[in-house]
């Protein structure tokens, strides 16, 4: 099993480049969103150019989103903490993944539990996990999320029966900017973002692969509800 806490490269430096190019290329891409737009609406929908225009307005609305996960990762230390129940995160993380991949069949397993951290970080660190498992996983194939907790710490399991990470980028894959896949689908920012809010949580980050399946285990502290 490899665990990432100790990968160490997101470092301050890195976090100010996010920020910048984050800032920059948003700029870049609200000029392409808003000039695609005018365009879709003087090209008929019968002319072949419009599809194409269709096409750059959907990879600017992508940037877009991309931008939002580049901001996530480098504001992971300002995170406000509060108690926060898991579970709550958990299902919300799913409910969001049905709304982006209403195909993709998930089963989850709720165990309680409350930690401290920002109750929408924590949604969204889930919901890189899931986002990651539905790329890996083959369609149709469920991912399974299961939580529970184990002496004062909560444990959670996202596993998919995709390929896996590549052996040779274990040591480095929660890099930024690192990843192996390609194209689009390659950005190299999701486990980033997990590795960043798990570090600011004082938990882990595991990776393990079994009888053909991944399992991304997150390990956290727990905290008293009251």
């Amino acid at each position: 099993m490899a665990d990432s806490t100790n990968a160490g490269s997101d470092t301050e430096a890195v976090v100010r480049f996010a920020r910048r190019v984050s800032h920059d290329i948003n700029n870049f891409s609200t000029v392409v969103r808003t000039y695609s737009e005018l365009l879709l609406s003087d090209v008929d929908s019968s002319d072949p150019m419009h599809a194409d225009i269709e096409e750059i307005h959907r990879a600017a609305d992508a940037t877009v989103v991309y931008l939002q996960r580049v901001t996530l990762f480098s504001r992971a230390e300002n995170m406000r903490r509060a108690v926060t129940s898991a579970d709550n995160g958990l299902a919300d993380a799913v409910a969001e993944l049905a709304t982006e991949h209403g195909a993709r069949p998930v089963e989850l397993s709720l165990g309680g539990g409350h930690i401290f951290a920002e109750a929408g970080w924590w949604r969204d660190t889930v919901l890189e996990l899931l986002r990651n498992a539905h790329e890996a996983a083959p369609a149709g194939h469920a991912i399974v999320v299961r939580s529970r907790v184990q002496d004062n710490t909560l444990i959670v399991d996202v596993e998919d029966d995709g390929p896996g990470i590549p052996a040779n980028l274990l040591d480095t894959v929660t890099q930024p900017f690192v990843t192996g896949k390609h194209g689009v689908r390659g950005a190299g920012i999701g486990l980033a973002i997990v590795s960043a809010v798990v570090r600011v949580l004082t938990g882990q980050l595991l990776f393990e692969r079994e009888a053909g399946r991944t399992r991304v285990r997150l390990v956290l502290p727990t905290v008293s509800a009251a």
